[in-house]
């Protein structure tokens, strides 16, 4: 017991001292202050570490919601601008429609314009369908002039509000014609799909590039040579012709009453 508590006893003397000298310290020297100065750096360079890792996952975060906008706001451009294009090209196609009618009606009063409601009817592309009729006037007989004063056909049917054309081209078909430049009458026979067949004498130079125009239509282009097929022992040449224009693209006609 005696031995215990002597240990006790010089234990509480120690820290009695170092209390002491602790207090001692405090009060006259600055060993608190040095102290105070080595813990706060490294706690101050901590925090500020952990503040820019912050601020660096907060600049990552809007960056990337930013690039995230970005590339949400191309899509829509692009879109907007697809349907820009789209718009352009449909104001462009009315435009020469528009153009073309005018044409038309600018070329001769007594044309009345007409849409092609349908190419082809029963397997021929031959003859069209358009959105004129009785209604307007039409009557069969009358000449179809393409946009670009292109003789093409005349109606062959009349209802009320359309009317069926029967192309120059179609087979068994046959129309008067001028060839320039040589000056020559002939008759152009229908080949189909928008060509012609002509037989011409040997002797005329005709070739590819060669119009044909109207006869009873004076101004008005018919068909131009493509191909001249010639046997210096045949007294004939075989001429093959088409219109100047696609039919198959033709989408505004004049009618031309021949009353």
């Amino acid at each position: 017991m005696s031995y215990r508590y002597d240990k006790q006893k010089k234990t509480s003397r120690r820290w009695y001292f170092v209390g002491g000298l602790l207090v001692v310290l405090a009060l006259f020297t600055p060993i608190y202050s040095w102290l105070f100065n080595i813990i706060e750096k490294p706690l101050a360079y901590s925090w500020q570490q952990k503040g820019e890792v912050i601020t660096g996952t907060e600049n990552f975060f809007e960056a990337f919601y930013a690039k995230e906008q970005i590339i949400e706001e191309n899509d829509e451009l692009k879109k907007e601008i697809e349907r820009l294009e789209i718009d352009n090209l449909r104001t462009r196609y009315l435009s020469n429609e528009l153009e073309k009618v005018y044409t038309l009606v600018d070329s001769n009063s007594e044309i009345t314009p007409a849409n092609v409601l349908k190419h082809g009817i029963l397997g021929s592309r031959d003859s069209i369908i358009i959105n004129q009729g009785a209604e307007n006037n039409v009557s069969t007989g009358d000449i179809v002039i393409a946009y670009d004063t292109t003789l093409i056909g005349s109606v062959s049917a009349v209802f009320d509000r359309t009317s069926q054309v029967r192309l120059y081209s179609q087979p068994k078909e046959s129309i008067n014609g001028v060839l320039f430049p040589h000056g020559v009458n002939l008759v152009a026979q229908g080949h189909g799909n928008g060509g012609f067949f002509i037989e011409t004498p040997r002797d005329i130079e005709v070739a590819a590039g060669d119009v044909f125009y109207s006869l009873f239509e004076p101004g008005y282009v018919i068909a131009i040579v493509r191909e001249v097929i010639f046997d210096p022992r045949d007294p004939f040449k075989q001429v093959y012709l088409s219109y100047p224009t696609n039919i198959n693209e033709i989408q505004v006609v004049g009618v031309k009453s021949q009353k």
